[in-house]
């Protein structure tokens, strides 16, 4: 029966996969770490309740996908516009395309932030629409006339 598993098996029989499927998301290490600690924490409390619905992996998974949603609230990732966001460093690789932050200038700052969150950053537009708390269709409709404007 699930819900008599033993914990420590649980453990380290998902730890690994949900962590780097938070990482994925967070895409830092350390925030990655501790959301699964928190995940874990939970599916140790909790896994007396587990029903078996769904497999266990699913579940982790599931409460994996709130702890992230916590960590955005907490973070208060609303990202909002700020000039760190819009500052796109010397050091940044922009896969030898120059003409890229020149064409960023042409296009409204709310604009610039959602194509410098995707393209430079590497979020996804499901990722950013959460982030920024703004429905997926309005963020893809923004990031596209984007790229139109940007065109030369």
């Amino acid at each position: 029966m699930i819900w008599n598993m033993d914990f420590e098996v649980v453990f380290e029989e998902n730890f690994d996969k949900i962590y780097y499927k938070i990482l994925g998301t967070v895409k830092n290490p350390e925030d990655a770490e501790d959301i699964a600690q928190e995940v874990f924490i939970n599916v140790y409390k909790y896994l007396k309740n587990f029903r078996g619905d769904s497999s266990l992996y699913t579940w982790i998974y599931r409460i994996a996908i709130n702890k992230i949603y916590d960590f955005y609230r907490k973070k208060k990732l609303d990202l909002e516009l700020n000039e760190e966001i819009l500052e796109i460093d010397d050091g940044v690789d922009l896969n030898n395309n120059i003409i890229l932050k020149e064409r960023l200038e042409k296009i409204k700052p709310s604009e610039k932030e959602i194509v410098i969150l995707k393209d430079i950053y590497g979020y996804k537009l499901r990722e950013i629409s959460k982030m920024k708390g703004v429905n997926l269709s309005t963020i893809k409709s923004i990031y596209y006339k984007a790229l139109r404007d940007m065109e030369v």
